[in-house]
Order: C-alpha cells, then structure tokens, then sequence
C-alpha cells in the first residue's frame, strides 16, 4: 500500500507529524510514507534515497528530521490567506515545516517521474549527520552529480550560495535557478542569496561543483510560532514538476575552496542586538533552546571564536 501524500491534505499530514531525530516517531514516519515508495531504498545510517532516470545530474535533498522535545502527532491548522501553523504550540514544539515542506515536495516529485536522484536524509537538525555520514562512507553516490538543491531554507526568494563550508554555489547557477523559477511563476522573485548557515547540501560542496538551498516558504523555524505559506509552497511544486534543470549553469570548481566567509561576522549586526541580549541573557538563552541551540553548540562557538580558527569548515546551527 501506497500512501497519497498529494495536494494539500498530503502536505498538512506530513506537517502534523513531530519527528525528533531517531525518535520512534521518525522511524514510524519513513516505515510507513518512504519505504513504501516502489524504489525507495536505505542506508546503513537510515538515510533513504531513489534515483529517478538514467545517470541524473541533479541531486534533490530534504531531511526527515523535526525540532521538538518529543515525538508523536500534532494538530495542524491553516488560515484563509494559507498560512499553516500548530493549533496549540507550547515550548519545545515546531510546525516541523523545516522540513516537511520539503519532504512533500520531494515527495510529489516523485510521483510526477522528474529526473533526479532524491536524499531524505535523517539527523539535519542535529548536525547534518545523514548526509556526514554518506560523504564519508559513501561518496560514489554522489557520482555524476553536478548540483545539489536542498528544499530547507526559510523564507521564499532565496538561491543559497554560501554555507558553513563557505561558497558551496557559484552565482552564475543561483541566478540560472531563479531565472528558470522566476520564469515559471511570476510571483517568484529569487534571487541569489549569501547568508545561508548550514544544511544536507553543505557537506557535498567538496565533491558536488553546485550545492545550494532553495526557500521553500517556512518562517520562524524550530519553534511553536514557525509558520508556512503553503501557497508559495504549491506554486514551488508545481515550478519544480516543469523545470528544465538542463539550464542550470555549472561553473564552481568543488577543489578550490574560496576564503570569502566574510558573510558570517558577528559583529556586523551592530551593537544593539548585542546589547539587548546583555539587557535580557534568560530570554536570549530560552530563545536560543526554542532554536535547538544546546549549552555545548554555545560553548563551542565561544571557544573557535576565541581560537579565531582559519579552516574552511565551521558547521553552526542548521538550516
């Protein structure tokens, strides 16, 4: 049996699900909407994948994976301008639309036959460990790949070119995407966007020449007030089922590792920030928890900001 994940009913039941990584929630979530999916296959780690064609170029990524203190189900609500969010969020809870939206998406993509090969990965939000784990004990399936799209970023306009790693995607491919889209949906206004932290695509940018994150329309993430515009989300899907990815612009070498992480300095957001968390450390300190942040995260951040390391490589939070 094949469960319908399709149109908006499909989206909303993705969304009441509260999936922490390796929860027994999670588990019972790809048990029962991915591993039934003629194809669909798994690793060692749990991550699931499939390939769609013959020798795909493109590699479509989401996680399985939610914030929240705890497994099980939620109630889902969406408001007449199309906007979901938790009926009753409380600490500790997240709509989970970072990533179910993608998760849908992907999903749907499949259904529809479009190319590609397609990595649900499991553990994003606690350090990308699925897809960690496939760079380093499996990197022959990211064989032919030229770019990679996460569907886990925030907000609805932005083509992410640089992460942790630094410049993970060149321009010329961000705006060749948001051309495409842009030209599908005139609602569309992506653009090419450098403020991106950390998510699955990251960790390929040694090996994949074009790896970005795509918004998909959530807001707030990792917490009870995390939203999603489900319009922009539907018009998404219905641009990734006709988008001719063979215009997508490959330039960026993955061998060459560009030093321009100036897009991450802390103390280019100003002194008021800075001084109003001075003003109010406990709600600084909650707000941080709601974002999945934990007391070793912080403290690590404290100490390679005092060790002012050089490597190219500095994961913060995801997505």
């Amino acid at each position: 049996m094949t469960y319908d994940l399709s149109g908006r009913a499909g989206l909303l039941e993705i969304l009441s699900w509260a999936r922490p990584h390796d929860s027994a929630t999670e588990r019972a979530f790809c048990r029962e909407y991915l591993d039934r999916i003629t194809g669909m296959r798994s690793d060692a780690f749990g991550n699931r994948m499939l390939t769609v064609g013959d020798r795909p170029h493109v590699l479509w990524s989401c996680h399985v994976d939610t914030v929240a203190a705890k497994g099980g189900q939620q109630a889902v609500g969406i408001d007449e301008n199309g906007v979901a969010s938790l009926c009753d969020g409380k600490a500790g809870m997240s709509l989970g639309a970072d990533d179910g939206a993608g998760l849908w998406i992907m999903i749907n993509m499949i259904a529809a036959a479009r190319p590609g090969r397609y990595l649900f990965h499991r553990g994003e939000e606690q350090g990308c460990l699925g897809s960690r784990w496939i760079e380093r004990n499996s990197p022959d399936l990211l064989c032919g790949i030229e770019a990679a799209i996460a569907f886990d970023r925030a907000g609805v306009d932005d083509v992410i070119t640089h992460q942790s790693f630094g410049r993970t995607c060149s321009d010329a491919f961000a705006s060749s995407l948001a051309l495409e889209l842009n030209g599908l949906n005139r609602d569309f206004g992506y653009r090419p966007d450098n403020t991106g932290v950390y998510t699955d695509t990251n960790e390929y940018a040694g090996i994949i020449p074009e790896c970005t994150n795509l918004s998909v329309g959530y807001e707030r993430q990792h917490g009870p007030r995390e939203t999603l515009d489900v319009v922009h989300c539907e018009k998404l899907l219905a641009a990734m089922l006709e988008i001719d990815a063979s215009k997508l612009v490959i330039e960026r070498d993955p061998s060459i590792v560009e030093d321009d992480r100036w897009w991450f300095d802390r103390r280019s957001h100003g002194d008021a920030f800075a001084e109003a968390v001075a003003d109010h450390p406990a709600l600084a300190a909650w707000m941080l928890e709601q974002c999945g942040v934990t007391l070793d995260d912080f403290q690590m951040e404290v100490w390679a900001e005092d060790m002012d390391e050089g490597g190219p490589y500095r994961p913060l939070v995801s997505s």
